[in-house]
């Protein structure tokens, strides 16, 4: 891609529009297919004949997060994803597809998935697809690397491929949230943007395992989310525990226990991931680059620095003190 077309957003305190109307008529589709590779990692995307290509793209991203807005006004354009562009990727990410406006399909594992408006799926950048745009496409995209969202759905490979209905329900609540995020998460602080981004891939997470494996229990699901965000109020209190839990949100610690289960984890991992991805952003987050280590980790529930730092280095396999100093702080990078 020329340099003249090089800079889709790297932070989201600068969200900008690229239009094809900003180039010659007979580069608009060769321009928005380097876009596209350039948002949505590598594609063998075949060209087409046409005089114009109206479209546009907006992008944010944001420690490895992206939120993609595209449009494509004409059909019949095909994407493929095979070992050869994989391997170009230097990361593995999870891609929740969401069509406002006309249709795509993709072919994942052999099966076609057709969005049409108020649908969504999830796409994994690790494995083969395909896709073929129909007329008029608007798309928004949310990616994630795959540790966060395995995190908190760790069978989430499960549900790539799957097609959910986002016209009501909780899968309405995360399209009404991810409108929103693409249109203002560029208004917010960097120090607030990965608190926003967490509780997206919780909410997304839910959303996953309400439509595609609890079909019938849609109720169990929000009594989950109200405690959850329940906990995510409270992570600094470093009494916080499954019994107290239970007993503010009016449930037997057991019916509590067993909500978790069907998410496929425990209530104790759960907290325990919270608290450690809220103190791994303020390790490198700017407006708490005054509190030592030990602040932090009190700061987010945990009783003493010493169990804090065996516990982070276990699940990240990096000390606290190393990942602090691993590269710049959040705020400094431009």
């Amino acid at each position: 891609m020329g340099r003249q077309f090089a800079s889709l957003v790297d932070h989201w305190e600068d969200p900008a529009v690229w239009s094809t109307e900003r180039v010659a008529p007979h580069k608009q589709f060769d321009c928005w297919r380097d876009f596209v590779i350039d948002a949505h990692l590598h594609w063998s995307i075949q060209p087409i004949r046409c005089e114009r290509f109206p479209a546009f793209i907006r992008q944010g991203r944001f420690e490895g997060f992206r939120v993609t807005h595209l449009t494509a006004g004409q059909g019949g354009i095909v994407g493929t994803r095979g070992s050869h562009e994989i391997a170009q990727d230097s990361e593995a990410l999870y891609n929740l597809i969401y069509v406002a406006e006309g249709s795509i399909c993709l072919v994942i594992d052999g099966t076609e998935l057709l969005l049409t408006p108020g649908k969504m799926a999830l796409w994994d950048s690790a494995r083969p697809m395909k896709f073929i745009t129909g007329e008029g496409l608007r798309q928004i995209t949310f990616a994630v690397p795959q540790r966060h969202l395995q995190l908190s759905l760790p069978r989430a490979d499960d549900f790539v491929g799957r097609q959910i209905d986002a016209t009501g329900g909780l899968s309405r609540l995360f399209v009404n949230h991810l409108i929103s995020l693409d249109a203002s998460f560029g208004e917010l602080p960097q120090s607030d943007a990965g608190h926003v981004l967490h509780a997206s891939v919780e909410l997304l997470a839910s959303t996953l395992s309400a439509r595609a494996e609890w079909p019938a229990g849609r109720a169990g699901v929000l009594v989950l989310q109200g405690i959850m965000a329940h906990i995510n109020r409270h992570l600094d209190d470093p009494e916080l525990s499954t019994k107290r839990v239970a007993a503010a949100c009016g449930i037997t610690e057991r019916h509590l226990h067993r909500l978790f289960q069907r998410a496929d984890m425990t209530a104790a991992a759960w907290v325990r991931r919270q608290r450690l991805d809220r103190c791994r952003h303020d390790l490198r987050a700017s407006g708490t680059a005054h509190l030592s280590i030990t602040q932090i980790a009190y700061r987010w529930g945990f009783g003493d620095s010493s169990s804090f730092s065996k516990i982070f280095k276990r699940e990240f396999a990096i000390s606290p003190r190393e990942y602090r100093g691993a590269r710049p702080l959040q705020g400094a990078e431009r």
